[in-house]
């Protein structure tokens, strides 16, 4: 007696994207068990997207029935998300450890569990019980024990193909219960069904964005005799493809009118290969080295057909196209060429790297070696006279605050000069800048440096330019000097025209700071109003230099100030 519990969960909870095909993988799964697995259609339990409790609940129920059988086989099927602790039930989670108690508590003569998910293998690094039950398997001889079948390796992951319409392990599954993997006698157990699996998996997600998928195989059957899963003399209707030389090649078998593949292999002429099948319509191709060829035929219920005739090839895949050469030639000198200009064969985490190390390097990296020069040397005068100024001649926050600031645009500008294609500015998303704002000596807070942050509102389109509006922050930083310091935190609005390169904007803000006096101990907060305009240059698309003038008023005191800034524009 043979039973089985199938299950599919297409959500796996959490930030896990929805699976498409797993709950639709399980019902397949479980329609070709009572097809051609002889498992009595009455105990084959089929969940989709059950908890972690109905699962425990059906493998409970399978155990009672086990009890009742002498000789039996239970399969337990699983298509959904996993990680290293085990099955994802939407927000549940079934671990490894449990599930494989709670299989071998099913007392089944033979337990065969085939896992389609992630980290799949990792239920067969896991210690257990040992296990001693016998069943007679399909030769007579006698069979104990249980297996695993697992769609990847412990740290793998499993995937689904949008072409196959469900997941590559159990595609490749399917496609070998229904005869692909048989290799002599029309039934197809274990051994066959895992050899099968492995090389079409392992062939077909190789070339895949997430790597190569490699089944694992637990074998713990002891005894004379192999476990069939499938036999094709149960099957209602039967393909066969004769030992004969136009029979081989690489066969797809997809059915009409959908063309959905359900079944795939290769094929020898040394042995005559019968192909089990629901009855329809088919299409069946046969690609061989040179040549596709392409058969339909219909399949009728108790029909048996075979391949004999496929016609004349569909595609001739072993003819040679000659064009003009010198066009040829320039073709690959354009496209070398191309790839030459965009700096493809370069890193954009060296250069970025190298200016983070010494300013001007990334560029030199890039091949632009006056601009590298140009940042090495301005960079390193700012930052030397903040450093070896004994007179102090230079103000060392101003000198430092703007040799930093370079220096960020020195590691900025060698990133984008790997890569950049942009060759227009952003105008939408928001800008970042860093920058100082000076006053005049009978200030008693002469200096402010701090963040600014601008969100792009509003972008109405001009023949030669765009207005903007933008909202944010406003120079929000902490600046000590020698007497004391100043706290500041503010926000502005700015209305702008953006240009290619340029951007003059007009702005008003509104803060608060908070400060020591100069000459004494007490602290101060006082409101700040300010008004005026900037100038923007954009000396790469996203990466600008800005001078500002302000008229500001800060607490009882008021005047002009002027300000510098460098800045990022994040946005489209």
């Amino acid at each position: 007696m043979r039973h089985a519990v199938v299950v599919g969960a297409n959500e796996g909870g959490g930030v896990l994207e929805e699976l498409r095909y797993a709950e639709r993988d399980a019902g397949s799964v479980a329609d070709l068990l009572v097809e051609l697995g002889n498992f009595d259609q009455d105990l084959v339990t089929v969940l989709y997207a059950p908890t972690a409790e109905q699962l425990r609940t059906a493998l409970a129920e399978h155990a009672s029935v086990s009890a009742k059988y002498e000789d039996d086989m239970f399969l337990l099927y699983y298509s959904g998300h996993a990680d290293a602790q085990g099955l994802r039930l939407g927000d549940d989670r079934y671990f490894f450890e449990t599930l494989k108690h709670d299989f071998r508590v099913v007392d089944a003569d033979v337990r065969i569990g085939i896992l389609d998910s992630c980290r799949s293998g990792t239920i067969t690094r896991l210690k257990g019980a040992s296990v001693s039950e016998s069943l007679f398997g399909n030769d007579g001889g006698t069979v104990e024990g249980e297996a695993w079948l697992t769609a990847s390796a412990a740290d793998e992951l499993a995937q689904e193909s949008d072409d196959l319409r469900g997941g590559f392990f159990t595609h490749y599954l399917l496609s070998g219960m229904r005869g692909a993997a048989d290799t002599n006698d029309a039934v197809v157990d274990l051994d066959e069904l895992y050899r099968y699996t492995l090389e079409r998996v392992v062939a077909n997600t190789g070339g895949t964005s997430a790597g190569t998928q490699h089944p694992h195989f637990q074998n713990k059957l002891q005894g004379s005799g192999g476990v069939s899963l499938t036999d094709m003399r149960n099957a209602s209707a039967i393909v066969v493809l004769p030992e004969a030389v136009n029979a081989t090649g690489h066969i797809s078998v997809l059915r009409r009118p959908d063309l959905v593949q359900i079944a795939e292999f290769s094929k020898s002429p040394d042995h005559e290969l019968k192909l089990a099948l629901p009855p329809g319509s088919y299409t069946v191709r046969r690609n061989t080295t040179e040549d596709l060829y392409e058969t339909g035929f219909d399949l009728g219920e108790g029909q048996q057909y075979t391949i004999d005739d496929w016609g004349v090839p569909k595609i001739a895949f072993a003819s040679t196209l000659k064009g003009d050469e010198a066009l040829r030639n320039q073709f690959i000198e354009t496209s070398q060429s191309y790839e030459d200009h965009l700096n493809l064969k370069k890193s954009t985490a060296v250069a970025g790297g190298a200016s983070l190390v010494i300013p001007g390097a990334g560029q030199l990296y890039n091949g632009n070696i006056y601009r590298g020069a140009a940042y090495f040397a301005a960079t390193y005068a700012l930052m030397a006279g903040a450093l070896f100024d004994p007179g102090q001649n230079v103000d060392p926050n101003i000198s430092t605050m703007f040799g930093a600031a370079l220096w960020g645009a020195s590691i900025a500008d060698a990133i984008h000069g790997v890569h950049g294609r942009e060759k227009v500015r952003p105008v939408g998303g928001g800008q970042i800048s860093f920058g100082g704002g000076f006053g005049g000596d009978n200030w008693n807070w002469p200096h402010h440096f701090g963040l600014s942050a601008d969100i792009m509102v509003f972008s109405g389109k001009e023949p030669n330019g765009k207005t903007s509006l933008s909202i944010g922050l406003d120079r929000v930083g902490y600046t000590p000097y020698q007497d004391g310091f100043d706290a500041h935190v503010g926000s502005r609005m700015m209305i702008g025209w953006e240009g290619n390169r340029w951007r003059p904007a007009a702005f008003m803000a509104f803060g608060i700071r908070y400060g020591d006096l100069p000459e004494g101990t007490a602290k101060i907060t006082r409101s700040v109003f300010g008004a005026g305009g900037n100038l923007r240059y954009y000396f790469v698309p996203r990466y600008f230099t800005e001078v500002e003038a302000r008229w500001e008023r800060d607490g009882d005191q008021g005047g002009l100030r002027s300000g510098v800034a460098f800045g990022i524009h994040l946005g489209r």
